[in-house]
């Protein structure tokens, strides 16, 4: 073999084990432990706050009080300077189930201009109970036992921030493909690094934790400045092994409808990229290595092959071979168990493709909303 031979089979070796190193240690975690359950489930706040949802709350308040939960529940709307028909259908579901329902409103100002935080800080204060459980005006519940598998998650000792799994429907096209698909990818990974290393992030379309646990952070005062971060940011700010839990079975589950249009998508990305910088040092480092040995082991391949079939080198296609070959197996094997543990359909049966997809759209998405961005608001 020549120096360059070695050097790109070097490369390959390199980028695979750390492939398949990551694999196994994180992406393996997706898996049903043993549940404590507690002698009683806790009483609740789900906290929803919406800006222009009329629609979507209308659909949602009847699912969240048709939940099956042993507990007291109180659910909270915090109108976030709605300027549709938003606080008459409040006023219309307030008068349907005065008991359980709160709403509030922040009213607009042309001076002071605010984000999501504002709304969400709003609605823990006026939360009753001590657990609180955070959803989306544009989401529903995947079934009527959500509200008790979240909570079911608090079974353990020393348990205060649980996070959950925010799906998107199904609907025709590749935008959505990739969307469910890069929303499941990133659950499992987000997952699995609770549970192996440190809590980083989860998605406030199915998230909860306790009252005191806000207390003790920065109440999102560390970044405020940026638009997101109201979810990822909190949990990777007060996320530790010990005190978080991950539920992901398919009951538990929030489900969104996706966006529809590349435009939207991307100015979406935009937005959840900006948050990436702030993430602590060792979580980048892990973040940063699985993508960068990823497009590394691709680049490494495809010189290793292109090299092994120009020299006729036997060597070189035995390595590339293996080294496609038990990354393949790895993460199809870890991607299968995942889906099959969070009811997850085929979607993983793209994970190949997806591989080298995903981060490509991803960057052209992000870099599209940052050309396109015209305003700064959560919604």
């Amino acid at each position: 073999m020549s120096t360059t031979d070695l050097i790109v089979a070097s490369v390959l070796g390199l980028a695979t084990a750390w492939q398949l190193f990551y694999w196994a240690f994180f992406m393996f975690r997706v898996r049903r432990k043993p549940r404590n359950l507690a002698s009683s489930l806790p009483d609740v706040s789900i906290v929803v706050c919406a800006r222009n949802e009329e629609e979507n709350l209308s659909k949602l308040i009847p699912a969240l009080i048709a939940q099956k939960y042993a507990g007291k529940k109180q659910i909270i709307v915090v109108d976030d300077c709605s300027t549709d028909d938003t606080p008459l259908a409040l006023a219309r579901l307030k008068a349907q189930y005065p008991d359980e329902l709160y709403t509030t409103t922040i009213p607009s100002d042309s001076v002071f201009h605010h984000g999501k935080k504002l709304a969400l800080n709003v609605g823990i204060k006026a939360a009753k109970h001590e657990h609180i459980l955070f959803t989306d005006a544009d989401c529903l519940p995947a079934s009527d036992n959500w509200l008790t598998l979240m909570m079911e998650g608090y079974g353990k000792e020393g348990v205060e921030l649980v996070l959950g799994y925010g799906r998107y429907a199904k609907r025709p096209g590749l935008l959505n493909l990739m969307l469910r698909y890069e929303t499941f990818w990133n659950a499992v990974q987000y997952f699995g690094m609770a549970r192996a290393v440190k809590p980083f992030m989860g998605v406030g379309r199915n998230l909860s934790y306790t009252k005191s646990l806000f207390d003790r952070s920065s109440k999102f005062r560390n970044h405020l400045y940026v638009l997101s971060g109201d979810d990822d940011l909190f949990v990777s700010e007060m996320g530790r092994r010990a005190n978080t839990a991950i539920v992901f079975e398919a009951p538990s589950h929030t489900v969104s409808e996706p966006k529809r249009t590349w435009l939207t998508y991307s100015a979406q990305k935009s937005r959840h990229l900006t948050t990436a910088s702030l993430y602590p040092a060792a979580v980048k480092f892990w973040l940063v290595t699985e993508l960068g040995s990823r497009l590394l082991f691709w680049l490494a391949l495809a010189a290793t092959l292109t090299l092994g079939i120009l020299m006729e080198n036997n060597t070189l296609l035995i390595a590339a071979g293996a080294a496609f070959g038990l990354r393949t197996i790895l993460t199809y094997t870890a991607m299968g168990l995942a889906a099959r543990n969070m009811g997850e359909s085929r979607i993983w049966l793209l994970a190949l493709p997806m591989d080298i997809m995903v981060p490509c759209m991803q960057s052209l998405a992000w870099l599209t909303g940052r050309l396109t961005q015209t305003s700064n608001t959560w919604k």
